[in-house]
């Protein structure tokens, strides 16, 4: 007698994550809990330099030359200024110290053609700490 054998169809298997899933985070919850965290800055060696007893502590900030440039005017420290007296200004500082701060602060409605000059102004006093902003 011939046996009919009947056809199994296989499905492929599958695997459930949400197991494996649930045992990674109760090992990372077990992990977080009980780990005893090395204080390092405690440990760290580190070699301070001694105070300067001669230095005299910084009180203000450093002075700086403001440039505030309009479509119409110019104001240097706050005071209105035409270009002649801004150049004579700036020669003036750049004999005593080429390393002042010179802050220039441009609106949106000035020309390029303004900032340019004033850049072109410091660059041949050799002025060279020089920062450009913008204000609305």
């Amino acid at each position: 007698m011939a046996r009919k054998h009947k056809k199994i169809e296989h499905h492929p298997g599958e695997l459930n994550l949400t197991a494996m899933i649930d045992v990674a985070f109760q090992l990372l919850n077990f992990f977080i809990i009980t780990i005893h965290p090395v204080d390092v800055l405690t440990h760290l060696d580190v070699f301070r330099p001694s105070p300067d007893k001669t230095a005299v502590p910084l009180t203000q900030a450093p002075p700086f030359i403001r440039i505030e440039i309009f479509p119409d005017s110019m104001l240097l420290n706050a005071q209105p200024v035409n270009r002649q007296r801004l150049v004579d200004f700036l020669a003036a500082q750049a004999s005593l110290d080429t390393k002042k701060t010179i802050l220039i602060q441009c609106s949106q409605k000035s020309t390029h053609g303004q900032l340019i000059d004033v850049l072109d102004q410091c660059t041949r006093l050799k002025l060279s700490n020089i920062s450009v902003i913008s204000s609305t």
